[in-house]
């Protein structure tokens, strides 16, 4: 009994430790940059056309300002080393598993046709944002990182608020990238 109890709270703390709503982060940068030398940067304007939620476009902003500040990047209002530009998009998904088997009820018993194998099928909405680095002297890309997840679960603003938080964290992880 007590090794089933230890079992499953086991399983409970590596399932929920895994069970992130962030499940894609890749980064890609200039390779002739010399990223030690940045030190300041500010934000790009987001088009009107873009229709992205002013709520979620400060949440990014305040994150990733956070993020920054701890890499000991400060914002700058003139003259910054490098410039962030933002962007937002959602998609509906599905995803189908096809388990490969079926259950048979009469193992034993029966071997008829047992069919194709069990299927379940998730609808979910992916969310992706994009963090572009840009050069302001010459307006070219630097350095670009983005995640992407899922903002089924994103509800109430305080969820919105720890996915934004996480997926700049992992994001950032990255940034600036390690010297050859």
């Amino acid at each position: 009994m007590k090794l089933s109890v230890i079992f499953i709270a086991l399983y409970t703390a590596i399932f929920t430790i895994n069970c992130s709503p962030i499940y894609s982060v890749s980064y890609d940068y200039d390779r002739n940059m010399d990223f030690v030398n940045l030190r300041t940067f500010s934000w790009l304007p987001i088009a009107e056309e873009a229709k992205i939620n002013t709520l979620d476009i400060e949440r990014i902003k305040k994150s990733v300002n956070a993020e920054l500040y701890k890499k000991g990047l400060r914002r700058a209002s003139v003259n910054p080393d490098f410039k962030i530009a933002q962007h937002l998009g959602s998609k509906d998904k599905i995803q189908v598993i096809n388990w490969g088997y079926d259950y048979d009820p009469y193992p034993y018993y029966w071997r008829g046709y047992r069919g194709v194998g069990r299927s379940t099928v998730f609808q979910y909405e992916e969310g992706i944002l994009i963090l572009d680095f840009i050069n302001p002297k010459s307006n070219s890309l630097i350095w670009r990182g983005e995640a992407k997840g899922v903002l089924s679960g994103a509800t109430t603003p305080h969820k919105r608020d720890k996915l934004i938080e996480e997926a700049v964290q992992k994001i950032l992880q990255n940034f600036p990238p390690p010297s050859e």
